[in-house]
């Protein structure tokens, strides 16, 4: 339905008497802009606040006229009048607060419900022991978050291991932990890749005993089929906590990065004739896309450590891993049902009885993980048409189940 502007709510204060307008003295019985005032007043400064020219001569010469009549035709006195006790009511009434309204689902979090979180990488190696403990309740996420930090500690050494002298005296004290991160240029990527996912390969035997029991041929489709969902949760992950203002910055590996301004010198070391104008276009689209699925809602949902271990659980065996064959595909189900069930038990144990909405929100994050993945297939098709990356791609894989 339409509601005309010029038409107010009656009052609603349940008090029928006949009142008097505050401005000309005539009696009501509605209200009119919030005010006891009458309709022929509120329309005479509606319309003066419209056309923003408020009367300026007072037709008695006093400004008094209001006062010694109260239906005196003068404008100037009768726009002031109407002006002070609107001022009146609203110094009187304030204005109603507006609910604020969160989307970012930290804040829809309650207060209590928080807990402390610690960021795991290589530096974790030596601290974080796998569990012994045969009363843990999460023997599962325990064994992934020792064997992460492996993994981040494989991923450190090997990529430092490919610097230049130059790189290791840039580190001052050389202690093991220390890194610098340093722009990501094209002939890091192939082997930071490599080193990844033999580091990714040793993750799973460590974690996973049904993994260590597979066959070359599944071990081999598991971490090629789960390598780039893994490669950009971690990448999020660890930029968020890197750069947690810059969200334009990502990492292309574990020690080296990415951002809008070194993506410009990306290919200075690129061995190949390529068109560098549409490869280092192609390079952003990805990028922009990456920010706007991954690195903003990441940064709004804020996984701590125990929720991202679960995530990197699911990440590994994920639908993808599980469409190679039956054999597989029964053994992602077990393990990614171990890994909710444990996730049961940590919620649990922090007293959270409703925790369905954050579940959805750490799986929202992880389909647009799985969203991004799919989409970057056609950007590594791109890429290859542009002659760039093929060194990694030396032949198409044949699935065995489909020979």
């Amino acid at each position: 339905f339409v509601v005309s502007r010029d038409i107010d709510p009656p009052c609603m204060d349940g008090n029928k008497e006949h009142r008097n307008c505050l401005i000309c003295s005539v009696p009501i019985s509605e209200c009119h802009l919030g005010i006891d005032a009458c309709r022929a007043c509120a329309v005479f400064y509606k319309r003066i606040c419209t056309t923003n020219r408020p009367p300026s001569k007072c037709k008695g010469g006093e400004g008094k006229c209001i006062e010694k009549d109260a239906t005196t035709s003068c404008r100037k006195c009768r726009y002031e009048r109407f002006a002070e006790v609107m001022g009146k009511a609203t110094d009187t009434v304030p204005a109603p607060e507006v609910e604020r309204i969160f989307c970012d689902p930290i804040q829809l979090r309650k207060l209590e419900e928080r807990v402390e979180t610690t960021f795991i990488d290589h530096t974790k190696f030596l601290l974080d022991q796998p569990s012994c403990s045969s009363s843990s309740s999460t023997p599962l996420l325990d064994k992934i978050r020792w064997s992460y930090s492996v993994l981040c500690q494989t991923r450190k050494s090997g990529e430092t291991a490919t610097k230049p002298v130059s790189y290791h005296l840039s580190q001052g004290e050389f202690d093991g932990t220390a890194i610098r991160f340093v722009p990501a240029t094209y002939s890091m990527v192939v082997p930071n890749a490599r080193i990844f996912a033999a580091a990714l390969n040793d993750f799973a035997t460590l974690t996973f005993p049904c993994f260590a029991k597979m066959d070359a041929v599944n071990r081999g489709w598991c971490i090629s089929s789960c390598f780039q969902q893994v490669s950009l949760l971690d990448s999020t992950y660890r930029s968020v906590h890197h750069f947690p203002n810059d969200l334009d910055t990502y990492f292309a590996s574990y020690t080296t990065i990415v951002n809008n301004d070194s993506i410009n010198s990306f290919l200075n070391d690129c061995p190949f004739d390529t068109n560098e104008e549409e490869a280092i276009n192609a390079l952003k689209v990805n990028m922009t896309r990456t920010k706007s699925m991954n690195r903003e809602f990441f940064h709004r949902v804020k996984p701590d450590d125990v929720e991202f271990l679960a995530l990197l659980g699911l990440s590994f065996w994920n639908k993808d891993v599980a469409l190679v064959n039956e054999e597989l595909s029964t053994v992602v189900q077990c393990n990614r049902d171990k890994i909710l069930n444990e996730m049961h038990e940590v919620y649990k144990s922090r007293g959270k009885a409703d925790y369905a909405t954050r579940l959805g929100e750490l799986f929202c994050l992880l389909d647009n993980v799985e969203e991004n993945v799919t989409l970057s297939k056609h950007d590594i098709e791109v890429y290859r048409l542009l002659n760039l990356f093929n060194e990694a791609f030396p032949a198409r894989c044949k699935n065995p189940e489909q020979e």
